[in-house]
């Protein structure tokens, strides 16, 4: 990374641990999971920092293994709402035909 004097200290340090470490950097707010490398890319799009108010605390640097945690809980949650949706179908009689 090249560091100019605009670059947030907050996000110097981020990314030294987790090119240090290994670990990618989740934005909660958002749940997006980035790359050391995305995130090199993409910081100055998403973190906001005016001096008096930021939003570095939306980050969090996890292990990839995590992120795949993660993910496996989304789609559990994801897989729960379509089948409560399917059980309210069920009480529907629904025909879907070509307009004439």
């Amino acid at each position: 990374m090249n560091r100019n004097k605009l670059t947030p200290s907050d996000v110097v340090s981020l990314i030294k641990t987790v090119r240090v470490n290994g670990f990618w950097i989740y934005h909660e707010r958002h749940q997006r999971l980035y790359t050391l490398e995305e995130f090199e890319e993409n910081w100055i799009k998403v973190v906001h920092s005016d001096g008096k108010v930021n939003n570095f605390k939306e980050f969090k640097i996890v292990n990839p293994m995590y992120a795949v945690r993660l993910c496996e809980r989304w789609i559990d949650i994801a897989n729960q709402r379509e089948q409560e949706i399917l059980k309210k179908l069920e009480g529907y009689n629904a025909e879907f035909k070509v307009k004439k």
